[in-house]
């Protein structure tokens, strides 16, 4: 939680700083896409700044050190945070922003970067693929009352270690076990073979009558063995880099260090042609999402737009046609019903919604000349007479009907409520007990299993439920008529996504980096598909034509994003290789904060408009 606010800070920081060194007259979704006035990158370049105490650190992901080892070619301290430099005036004009985020290739021995409101000098370097983000190998500290000149602890070895190393030379144990010190990683692999003898100095401790006392230990060790603990140390660290066994030749070190060092990140770092834009709100939060057909537009409606922090991002017009992202407001005193949205469809501009509170509603947008949209309610509809306590647990809505699962809490009595979508009259009500009834199903204790993430154009309703230790697939129609009862593999998730287009039906799933199919109406079991990604919890499967398009979230050595493949529909097979969609570097420890979620994808034409939220960022990408 607080690395999440900080973050945030982080964010506001940026905002505000880029505003205070280019005027106000920038738009909030403009304030989104900061970019630096001058080009920096890998160019070293002095700045002077200072560290405030409201300013916190940053703990950097696993993808950013590795990012920095290779940017540095082996010879790094391996960094833990970032922290915010707020620059000064010449060096904000400079740079196009107040703050930074710097990072230290150094240990912070001093605690220098918890100085608040003193002057340093720093040289940096862009970190590629980051806005206004720099690492720095060194600095100079200068007092404020007497410009004393203090420079930073930077090494950690007597200089003839690789030279000539004698007894002489001592080694300081509690310093060289530091695992993160990854520097001279070169000059340790050609030492592999050394069996030169230095001093090392271990201090132990150990208590008498009298209390305890210090015990100091000098033991000559062959630089061999010193190298070979630093490169356990880089095994340890750079794992997804294909390190070499612990007892590796030096050979085989050296072929591994010339292929890391050879790499080009910002290789990564390109979308590929897709098309990107983005708006920065001031919170994270998910949303929900359709697509206007007759329009070719997407509509991002947020679940609670009366709440006073949301007003931002109320409602959202996605238009691909032009890049944009229009706000559109739906919350209002006159409007009490616009709140607790749960679900909703939009054709040709007016939205068909239902909320927390069973009430169906018709809006659409009121003429204005102004920039932002109001949605006025046309019509609205109460679909329980008493709701209090009754729970949604699910919904489902076609152009022509929208399908309510609930029940009451603190109970098992589940119901089922079909309406007509356009016009919210009752179609069909029935409890979940009657329905086994009719499905000449038997009944007994029902454990009933999340509902399943649904993408489909199937006109019918998927109830999944465990009965008596057998899992059933039940699918009803506009009447809550039964019209196919299943019975479906005991492993099946507990968490399993649906998708039913023209006759392929089944529940899928991923685990690790397999995609796992159920198939409903295929007899035949479907193989699975591993994919070469490591793939994370968000990820959404679509009709793609007589395919399918799977979306996943990925994540690799150095980036972090969206990517796509193809899945033939006869064969469920992948169709060539895997699509990046947007790709990023993780600046902090991954986390559900900080990591893409809402993910969400419609195909316009020929082409697929993928969104998600980053942090407080909607991302959209057309590919």
């Amino acid at each position: 939680m607080v690395r999440m606010i900080f973050r945030q800070l982080y964010l506001v920081l940026l905002i505000i700083a880029f505003c205070q060194c280019h005027g106000n007259s920038k738009s909030v979704e403009n304030q989104g896409k900061l970019q630096s006035r001058v080009d920096t990158s890998e160019k070293v370049q002095s700045v002077r700044g200072q560290f405030k105490s409201n300013n916190q650190v940053i703990q950097l992901s696993a993808a950013m050190e590795k990012l920095l080892f290779v940017l540095n070619k082996g010879d790094i301290y391996l960094p833990e945070n970032g922290f915010f430099l707020h620059l000064s005036q010449a060096d904000a004009k400079r740079l196009g922003t107040a703050y930074i985020l710097l990072i230290p290739l150094f240990p912070d021995r001093e605690n220098l970067f918890f100085t608040y409101d003193r002057d340093f000098t720093f040289e940096i370097v862009a970190v590629p693929g980051m806005e206004n983000c720099y690492y720095t190998k060194n600095v100079t500290f200068f007092n404020a009352h007497n410009k004393d000149k203090i420079a930073s602890e930077n090494d950690r070895y007597p200089v003839t270690i690789f030279n000539q190393p004698t007894l002489k030379d001592t080694i300081e144990w509690s310093i060289f076990s530091d695992y993160r010190d990854l520097r001279h990683v070169p000059q340790w692999i050609d030492h592999l073979d050394n069996n030169q003898q230095v001093m090392v100095h271990y201090v132990g401790c150990a208590e008498t009558t009298d209390g305890g006392y210090a015990i100091h230990d000098y033991r000559p060790t062959t630089v061999a063995d010193l190298a070979r603990k630093r490169l356990n140390d880089v095994s340890n660290q750079m794992e997804s880099l294909g390190v070499p066994a612990a007892e590796a030749s030096q050979h085989e070190w050296k072929t591994w260090l010339d292929k890391v060092i050879s790499l080009n990140p910002k290789d990564q770092f390109k979308k590929r042609g897709a098309k990107v834009w983005t708006k920065t709100f001031q919170e994270n939060t998910n949303g929900l999402f359709a697509l206007d057909e007759a329009k070719d537009k997407i509509i991002r409606l947020h679940p609670q737009p009366n709440y006073l922090n949301f007003k931002d991002q109320q409602l959202l017009c996605i238009n691909p046609a032009d890049s944009s992202i229009q706000v559109g407001k739906i919350a209002s005193p006159q409007q009490p019903n616009a709140a607790e949205f749960v679900d909703f469809r939009v054709e040709n501009g007016t939205l068909f919604t239902i909320n927390k509170l069973f009430q169906w509603g018709q809006y659409s947008a009121e003429p204005s000349n102004e920039k932002t949209t109001f949605y006025k309610e046309r019509a609205s509809k109460k679909l329980l007479s008493l709701v209090r306590d009754m729970i949604i647990d699910h919904t489902y809505m076609t152009p022509e009907h929208s399908y309510i699962l609930y029940h009451k809490d603190r109970t098992v009595n589940y119901e089922m409520l079909c309406i007509n979508s356009k016009t919210g009259a009752i179609i069909a009500q029935k409890n979940v007990d009657r329905l086994l009834t009719e499905a000449h199903i038997a009944k007994g204790k029902i454990e009933y299993l999340p509902s399943a993430a649904m993408n489909t154009i199937s006109p019918d309703f998927p109830l999944l439920f465990k009965l008596n230790e057998v899992i059933y697939h039940l699918s009803l129609n506009a009447k809550l008529e039964p019209v196919e009862t299943v019975k479906l593999p005991p492993n099946l998730p507990w968490h399993p996504r649906y998708l039913s287009a023209d006759k392929q039906a089944f529940y899928f799933d991923k685990a690790d980096n397999e995609l796992w199919f159920y198939p409903i109406t295929q007899k035949k079991s479907i193989p699975s598909i591993k994919l070469k990604d490591h793939l994370f919890d968000r990820y959404i499967m679509l009709p793609d034509g007589d395919n399918f398009r799977f979306f996943y979230e990925y994540g690799d050595t150095f980036t972090h994003g969206i990517k796509t493949v193809l899945i033939n529909g006869s064969t469920f097979k992948q169709e060539g290789e895997a699509e990046l969609v947007y790709s990023y570097v993780p600046l902090e420890t991954e986390s559900s904060d900080n990591t893409p979620n809402n993910l969400n994808a419609f195909k316009i034409g020929s082409k697929w408009i993928v969104t998600f939220m980053l942090e407080q960022k909607l991302v959209v990408a057309e590919i």
